[in-house]
């Protein structure tokens, strides 16, 4: 896959489990299941992903091990019981090569070195939004979703380069047009856009701080609140 289509595969990705976070704004969550188990559900899960890939070398050699077991297992009781374990065997390869592709197709280059930290970090980022306020937080989120894959998708298209200022305009004005679509004032979606579109500029991550920074400055500029249901 080429570098182009790896990038748009991960801009999907991204925005599908981005659109996840708003389920607590337009869906009443099932009992027991609140906004906020809802989201620690989501860092749980990250949390969990992101170990897998941290320890990849190591579960490959821990599944290799339970293969070369199962194959002494059958051989030790006959060939009654060699059918459903080479089914079992080869479920678990298949499993296994699903995930580490879809895991290398969605990793940076900085993730294969160090973990897959893109989806951790926006789950932290998230979760940390509605948990400093939870009355601003869904901004936050709808910035998780839509700047980062807008000044991406235009710099990797338009100009062919990872990162432009042009892509950043983009990203800008199509967030500031939201936030306006969505009842904020000009001005303030404006300023709140600004923080959105520079925390994704100039961060380390911008995963974590784009949702986390765009809430604050929705408190502060106070925009409409829009609370979990």
């Amino acid at each position: 896959m080429s570098t182009t289509w790896r990038e748009i595969y991960r801009k999907i990705v991204h925005v599908a489990l981005s659109l996840l976070l708003f389920a607590p704004f337009y869906f009443k969550l099932p009992p027991p299941l609140n906004p906020y188990s809802y989201y620690s559900l989501g860092l749980f899960l990250a949390a969990f992903i992101n170990s897998v890939v941290v320890k990849k070398d190591k579960l490959t050699l821990e599944i290799n091990a339970l293969r070369d077991e199962l194959h002494r297992f059958a051989d030790s009781i006959g060939d009654i019981a060699k059918m459903p374990i080479s089914i079992l065997e080869e479920i678990l390869t298949d499993f296994h090569s699903f995930v580490e592709k879809q895991l290398s197709l969605l990793e940076r280059d900085y993730e294969k070195r160090e973990g897959y930290v893109g989806l951790l970090y926006g789950i932290i980022g998230a979760t940390s939004s509605l948990l400093v306020d939870p009355s601003h937080a869904f901004y936050g989120i709808v910035a998780l979703a839509v700047v980062d894959v807008l000044a991406s998708m235009s710099s990797l298209l338009i100009w062919n380069k990872g990162k432009t200022m042009g892509g950043e305009a983009i990203a800008f004005l199509s967030f500031a047009i939201i936030l306006m679509s969505l009842g904020v004032p000009v001005l303030q979606s404006i300023l709140v856009s600004a923080v959105a579109t520079l925390s994704e500029y100039f961060s380390p991550e911008d995963n974590l701080t784009v949702p986390f920074f765009t809430t604050i400055a929705a408190f502060i500029l106070k925009l409409p609140e829009r609370h979990p249901l």
